[in-house]
């Protein structure tokens, strides 16, 4: 155990609990009604503490389940944690001129009539507290794809129009998301990173009792999931950007398959260490699932000019695809809109995985300044860098990660996507993985544009267009507009196309 973890436990009250020895775990958790389903689990069984770190933390979040029935809501299940079982709760959010989730809170927490919650907020304009990190008794570590806000919240199904996916939160578009819950050393590493950032955090509205305890017996040598963050310098510290250098390295280690989902694509040494592990192996097939129509709309003109310039929209060996989800009536397809990817999954060769907080994006890696093209905003925002935390998880035959666990991270998600079952997903076709997604976004293709009973859209994948708009990217690859077409259920105009106007609305409201 590392001596600056092992000094949380040095102020321990006797009248703790022994920590047990906890096996090293890594559960995969798939879209948010899954992961809202377990983390409250763990809260709701919280006995000691519960710390969270989150972009926002909105107090009427509803965490539907699996079931799809309002079992509960994030806020009020972590104050009965505090009120009714003494559980100490710790909270840091962003507090910056444009994104202040802190004061909103504390107001309501006011109202809910606690006072024993401790509430912080990170003033790093126009850096942002961008992990989304939840420790639960010091024992179970969860990394959370989304923030603690309605309209993020989706299942399975990524219907194109639900009424618990509000339209004020990226147009109402199905959301894809992807969390993962782990035990073992990685939480006193995450306890280690919690503690560095709590202390950079202003203000206090509760009371801090007790640091979570952590098995002595953890070996962060044998450990296949390891911590990585990013983080802005400050005046007594450089930053990390263990993040960049983790993917780098990854993404470099490629013999036979990349695969990639994530909301952006525009960090120029990610793009470039793709471009550079494609040259060198020949057998290497790269597929990467993305969004036509970011958030934040400058991206989406960042990730086609790196996606050109690394020669990945052209080159035989990579494919580029995004997702779409289907709204039918009898034998007709009645609507049709974008999913939103807002997971942040990297994998390699089915031994080695990325996922956390960090998008593949300057701000997130290491420079935002390095997104832009200009000399101007270059140096304007370099070293500008959001505070991310990741996970690695590298299998290895010394290590205690079960195997297969990257394995099977992927082929659910393809399992999802293409509409296969797990099975189909596990084993690689003499033709390659690469036929296999083309074909499905070949015939989600023709489904689209004959609509006709004889043809289904299976799963949610269609091929990639730098078009600007859904209807001129359904165009582009192929789906003509009739008098039969599904209606675009997000159909941006020139506003939200070149401005993001929603993006700005939420940042102030």
């Amino acid at each position: 155990m590392r001596a600056d973890t092992l000094e949380l436990f040095k102020n321990r009250p006797s009248a703790s609990p022994a920590p047990k020895p906890v096996r090293e775990e890594c559960e995969w958790l798939i879209d948010n009604s899954a992961a809202y389903d377990r983390l409250l689990a763990s809260i709701n069984g919280a006995r000691r503490s519960v710390w969270i770190t989150q972009l926002a933390l909105d107090p009427d979040c509803v965490a539907y389940g699996a079931s799809g029935s309002p079992d509960a809501n994030v806020a009020e299940a972590i104050v009965d944690a505090a009120k009714s079982r003494d559980v100490e709760v710790r909270i840091l959010l962003n507090q910056t001129i444009l994104l202040d989730t802190v004061r909103p809170l504390r107001k309501w927490l006011v109202t809910r009539g606690t006072t024993t919650i401790a509430v912080r907020g990170m003033k790093r304009f126009p850096q942002l507290l961008h992990a989304k990190m939840i420790l639960v008794d010091g024992e179970e570590l969860f990394l959370v794809g989304s923030p603690f806000v309605n309209g993020y919240w989706d299942d399975v199904h990524h219907a194109p129009v639900d009424s618990r996916r509000p339209h004020r939160e990226l147009g109402g578009r199905p959301l894809h998301d992807v969390s993962v819950r782990l035990t073992g050393p990685a939480v006193g590493e995450a306890i280690t990173v919690f503690n560095e950032w709590w202390k950079q955090g202003a203000g206090n509205s509760g009371v801090e009792r007790t640091s979570p305890t952590v098995p002595v017996t953890a070996n962060y040598r044998s450990s296949d999931a390891r911590l990585v963050t990013t983080s802005p310098s400050s005046q007594a510290r450089r930053g990390r950007k263990d993040i960049l250098d983790s993917c780098v390295d990854g993404i470099s280690r490629a013999r036979s398959l990349i695969y990639i989902e994530h909301q952006y694509l525009s960090a120029r040494p990610v793009a470039d260490a793709l471009k550079a592990t494609i040259q060198k192996n020949r057998n290497l097939e790269v597929i990467i699932v993305l969004n036509q129509n970011p958030d934040v709309t400058a991206y989406r003109r960042w990730q086609n000019q790196r996606l050109e310039s690394a020669g990945l929209l052209t080159h035989p060996r990579v494919g580029v695809f995004s997702l779409w989800s289907t709204e039918r009536q009898e034998d007709r397809i009645v609507g049709v809109t974008q999913v939103f990817v807002h997971s942040k999954i990297v994998v390699v060769d089915d031994t080695w995985a990325m996922a956390g907080s960090a998008n593949l994006d300057g701000v997130s890696l290491h420079s935002y300044g390095n997104d832009f093209a200009g000399p101007v905003a270059r140096r304007l925002f370099h070293n500008v860098r959001n505070f991310d935390v990741n996970v690695v998880v590298r299998e290895s035959s010394s290590g205690s990660m079960k195997q297969g666990t990257v394995a099977a991270l992927r082929t659910r998600l393809w399992a999802e996507h293409l509409g296969l079952n797990a099975g189909a997903a596990s084993s690689r076709p003499e033709t390659g993985w690469l036929s296999v997604w083309r074909r499905r976004a070949a015939r989600n293709v023709a489904a689209l544009d004959q609509n006709e009973s004889t043809h289904r859209f299976r799963g949610f994948v269609l091929p990639y267009s730098t078009r600007t708009t859904p209807s001129k990217q359904l165009s582009d690859i192929g789906v003509r507009h009739h008098a039969d077409s599904p209606a675009l259920r997000f159909n941006p105009g020139w506003a939200e196309v070149y401005l993001s106007p929603n993006w700005v609305r939420n940042m102030f409201l």
